[in-house]
């Protein structure tokens, strides 16, 4: 018998398991200082270079993946790599700083901690460092929006929409959160309503209007995390051709962004998109089941045409843009979204 899409989304051995995923992300970063830079961080007792904790912070992150991407000019990657070498320790994450200063917040899911940004603007190199990746890769623009701290309001609105994502896709999101490191707040007149980038690893920002109903937040929270997911992946896995450019890459038109500024999408865009609205239909459907109404149902259908749609789009270019895993990744998308004509979402068992 057919799975439901939200369980077969959630046990895919290379695509969807998370400790395989994030497991061979940290011992690749691990393996990397290894190889590459081994005089600048001696092994514990374990062997290991670097913590989990440290390797896995976002602005940590960003530095092993910058050197991921110069490590055929091995000169150019330990450069990378040192750059990180002074301010590597416990005490330079994000969520260390904020835990000295007494204003952590956090929740645990599964025995993973999920972060929140407490503050944003604590005078500490973790913080600057991360406020001047948000405006390098994600900002508006300086007057258009900026970090906001959570408030205890906050934390209880993600704590409630976290539930809500366990009890609606307990499978699925028990193993989503776990791509995630920070939730961190974003306002201003011009914010997106949530984002997420490779070049922030780690962390699903969004905006606080999209935090006043644990609905429109656990939404917004699937979304992201969805895509932290698939950069996840990307990390170590050919889901790309090796030449592949998102400046030089075929592109496709949307449907639905025929009026927008950005009409046509480079085939990274589409497949990342298609994972979402994979994930999406499969969320809303469930969500309707449970008594999500009339907008949970016209989402769910929503989903299911743009996720259909995005999928033929990027199976047109798939021989050219994408390599070996990212090929496997497609058809597997493909099966479990064809699959939705199989079980409806499970009823829930009265109690």
């Amino acid at each position: 018998m057919q799975k439901p899409a939200l369980v077969a989304l959630a046990e895919h051995p290379v695509f969807a398991q998370p400790a395989s995923i994030i497991d061979r992300v940290y011992e690749t970063y691990d393996f990397l200082l290894e190889c590459v830079a081994p005089d600048l961080w001696s092994a514990d007792s374990k062997g290991r270079r670097v913590t989990p904790d440290i390797a896995l912070d976002p602005v940590s992150r960003h530095a092993w993946d910058q050197a991921l991407r110069s490590i055929r000019d091995t000169p150019a990657c330990r450069r990378q790599l040192a750059a990180r070498a002074d301010p590597l320790h416990a005490g330079a994450t994000l969520a260390a700083t904020e835990e000295r200063a007494g204003i952590h917040q956090g929740i645990k899911v599964s025995g993973h901690r999920l972060n929140l940004l407490s503050d944003p603007a604590l005078p500490a190199a973790s913080h600057r460092q991360f406020e001047a990746l948000f405006r390098r890769h994600l900002s508006a623009g300086e007057n258009a929006d900026h970090l906001a701290g959570c408030t205890v309001e906050e934390s209880a609105m993600v704590r409630a929409a976290v539930e809500l994502m366990l009890t609606t896709a307990p499978e699925l999101c028990s193993g989503l959160v776990r791509h995630a490191r920070y939730i961190v707040a974003v306002d201003g007149p011009d914010a997106f309503d949530s984002a997420s980038t490779q070049e922030i690893p780690g962390t699903a920002f969004v905006a606080l209007r999209c935090m006043r109903t644990p609905e429109r937040l656990a939404e917004a929270l699937v979304h992201e995390f969805v895509h932290l997911r698939l950069y996840d992946l990307q990390t170590t896995r050919s889901i790309f051709a090796p030449a592949y450019d998102t400046e030089s890459a075929p592109t496709v038109a949307p449907e639905w962004h025929r009026d927008s500024k950005v009409s046509r999408w480079p085939v990274d865009r589409a497949l990342a998109a298609a994972h979402v609205y994979v994930h999406l239909a499969a969320w809303f459907e469930q969500r309707a089941v449970d008594g999500g109404g009339p907008d949970a149902e016209q989402s769910a259908e929503t989903a299911v045409l743009r996720a259909a749609s995005l999928l033929d789009k990027v199976a047109r270019h798939a021989q050219g843009c994408l390599g070996p895993a990212g090929q496997d990744f497609l058809r597997w998308l493909t099966q479990v979204h064809e699959g939705k004509v199989g079980p409806r979402p499970r009823e829930r068992v009265p109690s």
